[in-house]
């Protein structure tokens, strides 16, 4: 009987004291926003809230949270969010960095800039950012077209380069960050929903739709990650990203363990031509140091016409590193044919090279209006300078037997060069029976067969007959 007397008084006791530190607890929690704001290195300016709740558990939500530069400038706004702490810090008011556990929040427009070193710091919004925001939110017109540097003249790519030049110019005479990360630690929840996202780095500038970000962060261990987009537009336009994976912080150089797949990704934003819009699906795995990461992966395509070529079921390996990334094993058909290719794209200038071999190409199906049938092999150069005007394609092809309408030969071969609409042929010859058809030049526009004169010698050389297009 004693002991369940004893029992009767420590239990509501006890009740009592476990109540009372969480209503303590509460209080610091809802206190803690206002006291870290004051006193934390981490992000430089005024930070503010309209509406704080707290509870028991150490839990908070805010609505209307907005960070302000130095010089009264909107760095961040986020509608509604909350975050955890550590109950022990809230007790003895000892807050630090890592004090905060968890941290969520949605619809918010963040701007973040990466360094060479891949160091980030949080920046105003670009005029882009501002002027296509709600057309983002909305999904109303075309606003991933509106950054994009495809299309933009001459001076609009001159202004929007300058824009950024000073930026950078006034960040390293200023020597200012607004996210000041050095000596800080980390140990985190990040939960971000329904976000828009603008990102740099080097001269890329890229808009993220829809941004569901969630990670766990230990600065002194590692980070692991798992995000997913909708549509994207600037640089690279596409309707959709994710990423997967890791970064490890115990080496001096954060490692990267990442999978990253990009959705039905337009070829013309890349600068692949104007023209250019057959999407594709790029999918790779990131390695090694987090500033200069090598990645393996695939790239598709159901379909890719550059001027006076069409491939399907494109598929072959990518590797990417320093900028460069490289194509490699790539098959497709071709003129209800086969062609196996590997090149090269530069993403900083936007450069790229193609070199193919073809097999079994039907000519039939690529000059429908030619009445030329025979198969035929090919070799592939394409060189472009990052425009379909300055888009390059050429090569040389040859053949077995075939038919020009009624007339059969033996053989067919040239050489061919297309710029921008139009396809040229050079060195064309035609072997048959005793007889070779030579011409110096063909063209084709529209699809349209044009000629040079044709010229008929026999086998000793003689000329027989020339003709002349109509």
């Amino acid at each position: 009987m004693k002991k369940h007397k004893y029992f009767l008084v420590i239990l509501p006791t006890t009740a009592l004291i476990i109540f009372g530190m969480l209503e303590v607890t509460s209080r610091g929690a809802a206190e803690i926003f206002n006291k870290v704001m004051q006193e934390q290195t981490l992000l430089n300016g005024e930070i503010t809230v309209k509406k704080i709740q707290a509870n028991i558990f150490g839990e908070v939500t805010f609505e209307d949270f907005l960070w302000k530069d130095e010089r009264g400038g909107t760095i961040l706004e986020i509608p509604e969010g909350g975050f955890k702490i550590k109950i022990l810090d809230a007790l003895t008011r000892n807050f630090q960095s890592d004090t905060i556990e968890s941290l969520s929040f949605k619809h918010a427009n963040i701007s973040i800039n990466f360094d060479e070193n891949m160091n980030v710091d949080f920046l105003r919004q670009s005029p882009d950012f501002k002027k296509v925001s709600q057309d983002m939110k909305t999904d109303s017109g075309e606003w991933e077209q509106k950054i994009s540097r495809v299309n933009k003249t001459e001076d609009e790519l001159k202004e929007i380069g300058e824009r950024r030049r000073r930026l950078q110019r006034s960040k390293i005479e200023n020597g200012w960050k607004n996210f000041n990360l050095a000596g800080h630690k980390i140990n985190l929840n990040l939960l971000l929903e329904n976000c828009q996202f603008e990102i740099f780095y080097r001269e890329r500038h890229y808009l993220l739709r829809n941004v569901k970000f969630e990670t766990k962060i230990n600065t002194d261990d590692e980070m692991t990650l798992n995000a997913r987009t909708g549509k994207f537009g600037g640089t690279m336009i596409g309707n959709g990203m994710s990423i997967r994976g890791k970064i490890d912080f115990k080496t001096e150089i954060p490692r990267c363990d990442l999978k990253i797949s990009l959705r039905e990704v337009d070829p013309s934003s890349l600068g692949f031509g104007l023209n250019i819009h057959d999407t594709m699906t790029l999918e790779a795995n990131f390695q090694g140091p987090i500033t200069q990461p090598v990645g393996k992966g695939t790239v598709k395509l159901e379909v890719l016409k550059i001027p006076g070529i069409e491939f399907e079921n494109v598929e072959g390996g990518i590797f990417y590193e320093d900028a460069t990334l490289e194509f490699n094993d790539v098959t497709a058909d071709v003129y209800r044919g086969k062609l196996t290719a590997h090149g090269d794209y530069n993403i900083d200038t936007r450069y790229y090279n193609i070199y193919g071999h073809g097999e079994n190409l039907k000519a039939s199906a690529a000059l429908p209006m030619s009445h030329l049938h025979c198969n035929i092999n090919l070799e592939l150069e394409i060189n472009s300078k990052g425009n379909a005007k300055e888009t390059v394609a050429s090569g040389s092809f040859n053949s077995g037997k075939g038919r020009y309408t009624l007339i059969m030969f033996d053989s067919f071969s040239g050489k061919f060069k297309t710029e921008y609409k139009e396809i040229n042929f050079y060195d064309v010859e035609i072997n048959m029976a005793g007889y070779k058809i030579a011409t110096d030049a063909l063209s084709i526009v529209d699809k349209k067969l044009n000629w040079s004169p044709i010229t008929i010698t026999d086998s000793n050389g003689e000329l027989r007959r020339v003709y002349e297009q109509d």
